[in-house]
């Protein structure tokens, strides 16, 4: 028996909650899986699983043993990407999640660079805006714009990211600018519901946040853009995706003297994962990247 397959076939069982669903996570068959953890489970004359017909369970001796497995795992592949690292440029795939509208207009090139220096790495990056689970999904890395807080994770942050309230020069010729964030009632608002404020403004100097009543709801920064530009409202958007309309005159700031707290840009990892040498070189590209500009 191959001891360190039964256990690296436990430890998957038990962090997809069930042997089908391990199945689909390690291409391994739900039988072989099963005959792998009996193995383990008859060189150690112990229960670790409590098996029913619809969900598995772990004993109190099973959790222990899982555990340390876990920790026990994680060193061996540290040892061995190490020992690749050590003797060879960084090779493998990098599975990377990140924001659909920054990634599309600011990390594509930097991907593309990132890979003419370490061509050995290749990309698999799925670009949506909802938080994904790291661990669950199987991702290196994820990018997040967020005011980020998450004990189970690990966050570096890359840079900040200015949020700004805007219209359209348009807009405000026809219906007029406020001067105070409360007179947003009285105005036609469009909302990005990706944005972590949602219907509920908060501004720097006011005490309560602003209830707003949108006339357009949307899960997308360039469409809330795309809405603004078309003189349809005032609208909380990250300053990266107005900049140019901004500097032409097409889009206008408004509320200038009552700022919305920034976000930050974080790159997120599991630190229950090595920080592998691919990953650790694509943080420090970002990084390097970001605080250019």
């Amino acid at each position: 028996m191959d001891k360190l397959t039964c256990i690296r076939a436990f430890v998957a069982v038990v962090e997809a909650g069930g042997f089908s669903r391990a199945e689909r996570k390690t291409n391994i068959s739900k039988t072989l899986l099963s005959k792998y953890v009996a193995q383990l489970e008859n060189e150690l004359n112990i229960r670790l699983l409590q098996r029913t017909t619809r969900q598995i369970n772990l004993t109190t001796v099973g959790r222990n043993y899982y555990e340390g497995s876990l920790q026990l795992l994680e060193q061996l592949d540290e040892l061995e990407t190490e020992a690749h690292e050590t003797h060879g440029k960084p090779t493998g795939k990098l599975y990377i999640s990140a924001p659909t509208t920054f990634a599309e207009l600011y990390i594509m090139q930097v991907v593309s660079d990132f890979s003419r220096k370490y061509p050995d790495i290749d990309f698999n990056m799925v670009l949506t805006d909802r938080v994904v689970d790291l661990v669950e999904e199987g991702f290196d890395l994820a990018l997040r714009i967020a005011d980020f807080q998450d004990s189970c994770l690990v966050a570096r942050r890359l840079c900040s990211i200015p949020l700004v309230v805007c219209a359209s020069a348009g807009y405000l010729k026809k219906f007029g600018e406020p001067k105070h964030p409360r007179e947003l009632s009285q105005h036609q608002c469009i909302i990005d519901s990706n944005f972590r404020g949602g219907g509920c403004w908060g501004f720097e100097g006011v005490d309560e946040k602003i209830n707003i009543a949108a006339k357009y709801i949307v899960n997308s920064a360039i469409a809330v853009r795309a809405l603004v530009l078309r003189d349809n409202g005032i609208s909380v958007c990250p300053r990266f995706v107005v900049d140019k309309d901004i500097a032409d005159g097409t889009v206008r700031l408004v509320l200038e003297n009552f700022k919305i707290p920034e976000l930050g840009l974080c790159a997120v990892y599991s630190h229950r994962k090595h920080l592998s040498a691919k990953v650790r070189l694509f943080i420090d590209e970002l990084a390097a990247r970001f605080n250019e500009h």
